[in-house]
């Protein structure tokens, strides 16, 4: 799991994903808004084995790369700090385990995207299968620059169904600094030269406070966002339902003030 500023999703993250998995290894890129702190609660709370590492020179595929490096269990989960798993119904990560007694295979599915808050999302948001299961045989490779996951020696097994859900449910200027991060860390190779793609973009900018652009950006973004059809989209994971019926996660306006 590479982690980032990832304080309030991160919890949903775990709890989705702890019944099905022995051991994690967090790579966090020196959070400041206590990501670690909750990591640390999630993992006394619910007694979980988790190894924490602080990275902040590590882009994401170099991090991911040093997990991988620092398992040696027969196989890999694959989770960000803002990613939700299924575990009822159809599509729970549960099923998987039918899958492990094949070897030498990596496991891809779509992923289904929430947007700006747990009940909206983009007019069409499911993402395209990508890896996320490994069977670990020890051939796994740092792939070209801009690819984000590990390569591996293997076969791959595309899935059909959705297990898990990417929630880009972060402040207004996460996500506006996201749309500069591909460009920050693939197309110019400028995270060479800035630590972050905060100061690249304030750079890039020639501003020293973001906020008067992230306003601006962050209400053309609003109006893009779609509310979200379980219908089209399948059903939310178990956990997100919960913590909506609880009030323990905000809606759109809310999170705007954060």
């Amino acid at each position: 799991m590479c982690t980032w500023e990832e304080k309030q999703m991160v919890p949903l993250a775990i709890e989705s994903s702890k019944y099905f998995v022995d051991r994690y290894v967090v790579v966090d890129k020196a959070s400041k808004d206590g990501s670690v702190d909750v990591i640390r609660e999630c993992r006394d709370r619910w007694h979980l084995d988790v190894d924490i590492y602080i990275k902040p020179e590590l882009i994401l595929s170099q991090a991911r790369m040093f997990a991988v490096n620092k398992l040696d269990e027969e196989w890999i989960l694959i989770q960000d700090g803002d990613e939700v798993f299924h575990t009822d119904g159809p599509n729970s990560v549960q099923t998987l385990r039918k899958f492990l007694r094949v070897r030498n295979v990596v496991f891809c599915a779509p992923m289904t995207q929430l947007a700006g808050d747990f009940i909206h999302t983009h007019a069409s948001r499911q993402l395209p299968p990508h890896p996320f299961l490994y069977h670990n045989n020890d051939t796994f490779y740092l792939q070209k620059h801009g690819e984000d996951l590990p390569g591996i020696v293997a076969a791959r097994i595309y899935l059909s169904k959705v297990y898990k859900f990417n929630c880009k449910v972060k402040s207004p200027q996460r996500i506006f600094l996201y749309q500069y991060w591909g460009e920050w860390c693939k197309t110019t190779e400028a995270y060479k030269r800035y630590e972050n793609v905060e100061d690249y973009v304030k750079a890039r900018l020639g501003v020293k406070d973001l906020s008067v652009h992230v306003e601006k950006w962050y209400k053309r973004y609003v109006d893009t966002l779609k509310p979200y059809d379980e219908k089209k989209y399948g059903y939310y994971p178990k956990v997100i339902r919960e913590y909506i019926n609880q009030g323990k996660i905000r809606g759109n306006e809310k999170n705007r003030l954060e």
